[in-house]
Order: C-alpha cells, then sequence, then structure tokens
C-alpha cells in the first residue's frame, strides 16, 4: 500500500456532475472499495451543488456525494457493481444503510482473503462479476489506490469523502500501456501473445518495453521487469496468482543461472558459472522447460517469487 502523491491526481477540484455519465459509458462494471463509503458525509450529502446555485438556489442547497451519485447512474443504467471491503460481514451491510449508499450490489468480495492467497482483491471483484477487469471502471480509496491501479483496470477513480477525482494514466512511472505489456511478458507471453490481448501490433508492444528498458538502464527484457517488480511498479501478488503454489524440482545449476539472470546478463553469468555460451544456453533451456515456464522471462520471474524448489516428500510425491 502506498499514499498518494499530489502528482496522482487530476489537477481539478473534482468530477462534475456531467461527466459523472462519461465515466460509465462503456464500462462493463463498477468496483468500489467500502473504504471510499466510509468517508461519505453523513446523510451521503456533500456540498452545495454548482447548477442548484447557478440557478439561484440558496447557498446551502445539498445534493448527494459525486460518488453516490454515479452508483445511482449505475444502477439506472444496469451497470453491475461488486464492493471490496478488507473483510465480508454483517458490519458491511449495517455501514451501507446507515450512509444510505443504493442497493447495486451484484457481488462483494473481502480484500484480506484475496490479499492472502496472492490474489488482487480488486481482479477478484471482477471475476466475481464475471467480467474482464480491464473494462471496468474502479473506485478506490486512498490506502488502496496503488492496488487498485495494479488491477489492469483502465479506468480508476479516487475517491476522498464522496468527491470523486482521475487518476493519472501513468502506474509508478509507467503509463498504463507500458505496464500492461510489461505485466504481460513477466506472464509468459510472448510479444505476439501481448498483441492479441491489448489489440495492438507486436513490434508496438515491443517498442513499449524497449522505452521501458531504457528508463530503467536495462539492455534484456529480463532485467528491466525484475527490477518493476522489485521496486513495486508491477504487483507482485497478480504475478504469484498465476504462479503454482511452489517451485517445481529444478536441478541446482539451473535455479542458480536462473536466479543469476535476475540481475545479470547472459554472458556475465556463464563467467561466473564457468560455462560456455553453448552451455548455458542448453542450461536455461532445460530449465525453462522444467519449470513449464513460457519464455525465460517467466522463468526467471517464477525463481524470484517462488524462490527454491518446495521439499520432496520420502514417497517422491511433492
Amino acid at each position: 500500500m502506498s499514499t498518494l502523491r499530489p502528482a496522482d491526481v487530476h489537477p481539478a477540484d473534482g468530477i462534475a456532475t456531467r461527466d459523472l455519465d462519461r465515466h460509465l459509458i462503456g464500462r462493463s462494471g463498477v468496483i468500489v472499495d467500502a473504504g471510499a463509503l466510509v468517508q461519505l458525509p453523513a446523510g451521503r450529502r456533500c456540498g452545495a451543488d454548482p447548477f442548484l446555485l447557478a440557478s439561484g438556489a440558496p447557498v446551502s442547497a445539498t445534493v448527494p456525494a459525486p460518488l453516490v451519485r454515479l452508483l445511482m447512474r449505475a444502477g439506472s443504467m444496469a451497470v453491475p457493481c461488486a464492493l471490496v471491503t478488507e473483510r465480508l460481514g454483517r458490519h458491511v451491510s449495517d455501514m451501507l444503510t446507515a450512509q444510505r449508499v443504493p442497493p447495486v450490489w451484484s457481488a462483494s468480495v473481502g480484500a484480506a482473503e484475496h490479499r492472502d492467497r496472492g490474489t488482487n482483491p480488486y481482479r477478484a471483484a471482477a471475476r466475481a462479476l464475471r467480467l474482464p477487469v480491464e473494462g471496468c471502471l474502479v473506485i478506490a480509496a486512498e490506502l488502496t489506490l496503488r492496488e487498485a491501479r495494479a488491477s489492469s483496470a483502465r479506468r480508476v477513480l479516487l475517491a476522498e469523502f464522496g468527491s470523486l477525482r482521475t487518476v493519472s494514466k501513468t502506474v509508478n512511472g509507467l503509463s498504463q500501456r507500458q505496464h500492461d505489456v510489461a505485466l504481460q511478458l513477466a506472464l509468459g507471453n510472448t510479444y505476439d501473445g501481448v498483441a492479441a490481448l491489448l489489440g495492438c501490433s507486436a513490434s508496438t508492444a515491443s517498442n513499449h518495453m524497449s522505452q521501458v528498458m531504457r528508463r530503467r538502464g536495462r539492455t534484456d527484457r529480463t532485467r528491466a521487469i525484475v527490477d518493476l517488480i522489485t521496486s513495486g511498479s508491477l504487483d507482485a501478488a497478480v504475478l504469484r496468482a498465476a504462479l503454482p503454489d511452489r517451485l517445481p524440482e529444478l536441478d541446482p545449476i539451473g535455479h542458480e543461472v536462473l536466479a543469476l539472470l535476475a540481475s545479470h546478463e547472459v554472458r556475465a553469468v556463464a563467467r561466473m558459472t564457468g560455462l560456455n555460451p553453448d552451455t548455458i544456453g542448453r542450461v536455461i533451456l532445460r530449465a525453462t522447460h522444467a519449470l513449464g515456464a513460457k519464455t525465460r522471462t517467466h522463468a526467471v520471474v517464477m525463481v524470484l517469487l517462488l524462490g527454491r524448489p518446495g521439499p520432496v516428500a520420502a514417497d517422491g510425491a511433492r
């Protein structure tokens, strides 16, 4: 979790009433952090509506907070909504009732449970709605903003005491598309696979990764992606959720080589291990196959996140 930096938020005071529908149009679902609802002012009201003031209404005239208005619009447009709360329970229902939040929820998930499993809660909420998270609008509170942005949702709003702000399209210094390309490569996809998933060409995906490599000062994509993971720019929980519980059995030299590739180029690893280039190429290929990894980058990510192979039982069963 991280605190919000001023540069992450659009400089405007908030999203105007007339812009609420714009954030819903084209969204297949809405995912809301319960922390944003807890902050709602009493009676879900927040400030004077500028349109009422312009029409000569009293200054004290108030309307439901923008977050509540957006939920009401989602309900009227039949856009399914999911709630992400720290833990599910009766207190959540009581809180929603006390805050007079519209009963628009089609699903709810407990964030703590999914974090324990290494799953991003917002992605889990999208699965509960049976929708791709990329097509959902995510509304996060400040403390969960980083987690929300790491979900791969293409549109994220920050809620503060009922008001809504647009979050910038950068994720920890990367553009959203650079982040998405790096994440898919870390998951083992080739550039052709990334292109098919993101709706771009393979050369465009390669160009995005080249920009990331230059920014990280790396000459190969594997080390650039490892840098993104260790710095928190890529959500390790999302990557672990796609991996087995433990590293498959791997011979020591294969494990050593993959571990070294996280921080050294191939030629340096060859010198460090005393292997010639042809041999080290075969070691990498054999280790990648043994792990069931799709690419060398994928294999290195598996070793980075899972560590050493799990113990083998006496009967050989894992």
